[in-house]
């Protein structure tokens, strides 16, 4: 006999539409504490007081508020700089460079920076950093200069991986030692130098000899 909506069997699990709904309070009372006071106010104490939940809410889904930033970078990341893609690709990495530097001295570059000096004394954080965000990003830039290979608008004699240090490096560079303004004009110039010094049939420098 065929079971009815109304059926035990058939009813999705309880719980869910409400966890579902504490995991983005979550979400937003984070988001809105680093707007209005900085990265140093989202503790999970904090947290769970504005988005009305316990603490045990929050540790069900993140071991700690650093954990949970990386979620909300994320999904910041995503709306003000999304992966490049796209028919043209170089078109599409030009354009998340330039995104990226403008973003880099706002919110998101201001909790990148502070998620990377935490890294550097947590490995939970730094590993959760390098497996949720910074490589699903490499590896989409690395498609798109894959594509631009296949597609003869880049020599492909250089591994993918190190044509996007060479994209996205200068910006990150400036990023995190502040010694000079990430500007979208920046990042323009370093796109241009190094899709010329790539064009098909330049050759590469010959090898110094140590």
């Amino acid at each position: 006999m065929p079971r009815t909506p109304s059926d035990p069997a058939t009813r999705a699990p309880r719980g869910r539409p409400r966890s579902e709904q504490a995991r983005r309070a979550i979400l937003t009372a984070s988001l809105e504490l680093l707007r209005d006071e900085g990265y140093p106010a989202v503790t999970v104490d904090a947290v769970a007081k504005r988005a009305g939940v316990a603490r045990t809410t929050i540790y069900r889904w993140w071991p700690s508020s650093g954990a949970l930033l990386i979620d909300v970078l994320m999904e910041i990341s995503t709306t003000v700089a999304p992966l490049p893609v796209g028919e043209d690709p170089l078109r599409a990495i030009r354009l998340e460079m330039r995104r990226i530097a403008a973003i880099s001295s706002e919110l998101p570059g201001r909790v990148l920076r502070a998620l990377l000096a935490e890294a550097q004394h947590d490995p939970q954080i730094r590993t959760a950093l390098l497996e949720r965000l910074i490589y699903p990003r490499r590896e989409a830039s690395s498609r798109a200069i894959r594509e631009a290979q296949a597609r003869g608008l880049l020599r492909d004699d250089v591994h993918p991986y190190v044509v996007v240090d060479l994209f996205y490096g200068p910006i990150f560079y400036r990023m995190l030692m502040g010694h000079e303004p990430t500007t979208e004009r920046f990042a323009t110039q370093i796109f241009e130098r190094v899709v010329g010094g790539m064009a098909p049939g330049k050759e590469l420098g010959k090898r110094s000899r140590a």
